[in-house]
């Protein structure tokens, strides 16, 4: 009997008990499925984290005041100092391309028709750079700006939009920032979210020596930023940070009154919960297909006791056992493929719901689809093999004699 006459008959036989076949192989379509969907979501997360973690600069270092405290917390004791990031740029500069310290605060933005409360940040020239940071229009804070504490500010997308929402181009104008009238010397170009949901386009910057004698009055620092020559050298870079720091502050590894941490850091962080979660969504899908195969080898012994006289009968024609073992192996493998199937369409549409609720980015990874097939006939054949195999061992004279 031919592979395709086989698989005529097992569709014929599936067919007549529609129901208790659809139901046998619900177990392959949630696990099948659930594979699916979970690998989509994970690799649309991975995407979109990637996809921010390039905007902020992969590359990135951070210096920021204060000690990491056992909870993983910073705890802030304003440490630092332009000192610091003069240090750091003298004897860690061959391993980095700029170094920019920075301060921040929030303030209240208002012009003639339009109010904002926002982040202002107080900066140097090398800001720019360290962040890949274009500009849409105009020009950033320039060395000029930082000697003269110049009232200039550069205005991210955030805050052009909802101060000058009708004026794309607001260079030339000038905002209030509190009671200090600023004039804007240019636009960023949009940076979008940060890895941790913030608006990147939602602060302005302003020279260095303006913020700290002209808003807070005083000259602590919030922020260090640097970034590597390279991907490789981050790591380096950062230990050859924290050192120069640690013997500026005159601190012991362990104890230091700063925290020196990468981007980089962050991008491992979530490349090991990703894939934390695949493995949990991986355990729950085998649970679910191997309650499926068990239903598989329950249905088809089912049918091979429900069957016994016609396989006497195809057996007394001239069957052999082979042909027996071939006939409901392929009846056992057509079901779970058939539920393979199911559940591959059923992944593919939750994966765009989910997408369309959490805003991620839909990306159906092929590998995974025609594994998900794969996997729905190795589950055919494993639990299908011992029906079929009892179906082959049957004697035809007593098949012939069941009723």
């Amino acid at each position: 009997m031919s592979i395709l006459s086989s698989l005529r008959v097992a569709l014929a036989a599936l067919l007549i008990h529609k129901g208790r076949s659809a139901l046998t192989s619900l177990g392959i379509v949630i696990g099948i499925g659930a594979v699916i969907a979970m690998v989509s979501a994970g690799d649309g997360a991975r995407t979109l984290l990637e996809d921010r973690l390039e905007s902020v600069g992969k590359n990135l270092i951070l210096v920021r005041p204060g000690s990491r405290t056992q909870q993983g917390m910073v705890a802030d004791f304003s440490t630092l100092t332009g000192e610091d990031a003069q240090a750091i740029r003298q004897q860690v500069g061959p391993l980095l391309v700029a170094v920019a310290e920075s301060q921040m605060t929030h303030r209240a933005l208002t012009t003639r028709t339009a109010r904002a409360v926002t982040a202002v940040v107080g900066c140097t020239p090398d800001l720019l750079k360290v962040r890949a940071w274009g500009l849409e229009y105009g020009r950033f804070i320039s060395e000029d700006d930082v000697k003269k504490r110049a009232s200039v500010c550069v205005l991210g997308q955030t805050v052009r939009d909802r101060l000058f929402p009708h004026r794309r181009n607001p260079v030339g104008r000038t905002v209030r920032v509190d009671r200090l009238e600023m004039r804007i010397v240019g636009v960023l170009a949009p940076k979008g979210h940060s890895p941790t949901g913030a608006d990147q386009d939602d602060q302005i910057m302003v020279p260095l020596t303006t913020l700290q004698r002209k808003m807070v009055n005083e000259e602590r620092l919030s922020l260090i930023l640097a970034t590597a020559r390279s991907e490789d050298l981050v790591e380096r870079a950062r230990d050859e940070i924290a050192r120069v720091l640690r013997e500026r502050h005159h601190e012991k590894a362990g104890e230091e009154t700063f925290d020196v941490s990468s981007v980089h850091e962050m991008a491992e962080l979530a490349v090991v919960v990703t894939q934390t979660l695949e493995v949990l969504v991986a355990v729950i899908a085998s649970v679910s297909l191997v309650v499926g195969g068990i239903g598989i080898m329950n249905i088809m012994l089912v049918s091979v006791t429900e069957r016994t006289r016609e396989i006497g009968i195809r057996m007394a024609v001239g069957a052999t056992a082979a042909d027996v073992l071939t006939q409901f192996l392929i009846e056992a493998v057509a079901l779970s493929l058939a539920g393979g199937l199911l559940g591959i369409a059923l992944g593919l549409a939750t994966s765009v719901a989910l997408a369309r609720v959490t805003g991620w980015p839909v990306v159906i990874s092929p590998s995974a689809v025609l594994v998900a097939c794969g996997v729905s006939g190795a589950v055919g054949v494993f639990f299908g093999y011992y029906p079929a195999w009892k179906a082959s061992r049957l004697d035809p004279i007593e098949a012939l004699r069941h009723e």
